[in-house]
């Protein structure tokens, strides 16, 4: 069983790394030429615009449903901790991919998964808390911080992966999240106490 989880998280993370935005957007037309290079979706979407963004959902979503299934058909005996523990590898391969010197990489479509497959609730719930703060900082960064943070707190009051593993995987989804951003958010909070405190700096 240890060899299979150990297989499970190898081919999920290594699934993950691959950069799909710029392996797509590579043959896609440019909308703006002077937009850097598609690694984000920020970034696919002002250089390809909508066409390019609809294209590499896709490819993440078609990419999370292989990993998922790998998952649970390489540890049949608990098909449902084989298929998240997939989808969290996978998330960890996207967010800090090893072939790019671990520089940290954002997605959407994983966690999104993880979250409606978890409960819908918290999809919703979580979903509402990253808009709700996003209109408020106008920072990603930190709403995707806010949203880990829900996912956590309402895990379970929605008595959703309460216990033992599921709740360790988890906990562990909400730092892949948080993991990318954490440069942004030290310099934000950084901003934030000296704004407080009169000294300036970037809002």
């Amino acid at each position: 069983m240890v060899i299979k989880i150990l297989l499970i998280i190898i081919i999920a993370y290594a699934l993950g790394c691959i950069p799909l935005p710029k392996l797509i957007c590579s043959r896609l037309p440019v909308k703006d030429d002077q937009a850097p290079e598609a690694a984000t979706y920020p970034q696919v979407m002002r250089r390809h615009g909508w066409l390019g963004i609809g294209l590499v959902l896709l490819g993440d979503l078609i990419r999370a449903l292989v990993i998922i299934l790998l998952g649970g058909l390489l540890l049949k005996t608990f098909p449902g901790v084989g298929r998240r523990t997939a989808l969290l590898f996978g998330i960890l391969g996207q967010t800090l991919p090893l072939p790019d010197g671990m520089r940290p990489r954002h997605g959407l479509v994983f966690p999104a998964l993880l979250l409606l497959w978890t409960d819908w609730r918290l999809l919703l719930i979580t979903l509402a808390v990253f808009v709700a703060v996003y209109f408020l900082t106008k920072r990603i960064s930190v709403s995707t911080l806010a949203g880990a943070a829900a996912f956590l707190i309402f895990t379970p009051i929605l008595g959703s992966w309460l216990w033992g593993a599921k709740l360790f995987l988890a906990i562990l989804t909400a730092a892949a999240l948080v993991l990318p951003y954490w440069g942004n958010l030290k310099r934000y909070f950084t901003d934030l106490k000296k704004n407080r405190r009169g000294g300036g700096g970037e809002s």
